[in-house]
């Protein structure tokens, strides 16, 4: 299910890559014309949002009916060292051949679906919101990156007992759910079984527009 779930984060990526990329495309037009000079590089510009929609066309065509394809996932400095420290720690229960080298290359996809991710800010001086100071850096990360929701089976401080808790810092909001209540109370009716996690690695492996 977790894959199932990153394939519509990547979907969601490539949606985000492509609509941003036109916006871009459209600011550097106008302002060129304002200024009354000759833009460069328009091919490659283009090839990039084409590549994009193909690969966002070519992916969702495997999703089913209803499922969403604008979700996008962001994330923050303290999130991904946690990651990483986490699967060179319990790794090797998942897989036993899982090294320090697999364990950087996790976090690089991970981070790569990320379409944003909190400004830096220093660990020592984050607002407390959990009974564990280690957690407060990742629940103020996905506040200060503008998350809606942040996903944690960690019900002993982030989602306490499992139940939804919601976060707040000054104008931002957003609450913390555990994947299943993700799953089963926020995306009820997408049909899970449609979905192929294994199309995660295509998804991962887009690459660069061809020249």
């Amino acid at each position: 299910m977790p894959r199932k779930f990153w394939l519509l984060l990547a979907v969601g990526a490539l949606t985000y890559e492509a609509e941003h990329r036109k916006l871009d495309l459209a600011a550097l037009r106008e302002e060129s014309e304002a200024v009354g000079v000759t833009l460069g590089g328009l091919e490659a510009a283009e090839a990039f949002i084409v590549h994009a929609e193909g690969r966002r066309a070519a992916l969702a065509e495997h999703l089913p009916y209803g499922a969403p394809d604008d979700w996008v996932a962001v994330g923050s400095r303290p999130l991904f060292d946690e990651y990483e420290r986490k699967v060179r720690e319990i790794g090797t229960r998942f897989d036993p051949n899982l090294d320090a080298d697999d364990a950087r290359l996790l976090r690089r996809q991970m981070e790569a679906i990320c379409v944003a991710a909190a400004p830096p800010f220093p660990p020592d001086q984050t607002p407390a919101f959990t009974s564990d100071p280690d957690d407060d850096p990742i629940v103020f990360g996905a506040l200060l990156a503008g998350a809606d929701y942040l996903i944690s089976d960690d019900k002993k401080h982030i989602v306490p007992h499992g139940d939804p808790r919601e976060y707040e810092h000054e104008d931002r909001r957003l609450l913390a759910v555990t994947f299943d209540y993700l799953v089963s109370d926020l995306m009820p009716d997408i049909g899970w079984d449609e979905i192929d996690g294994g199309l995660l690695a295509d998804a991962l492996a887009g690459g660069r527009p061809p020249a």
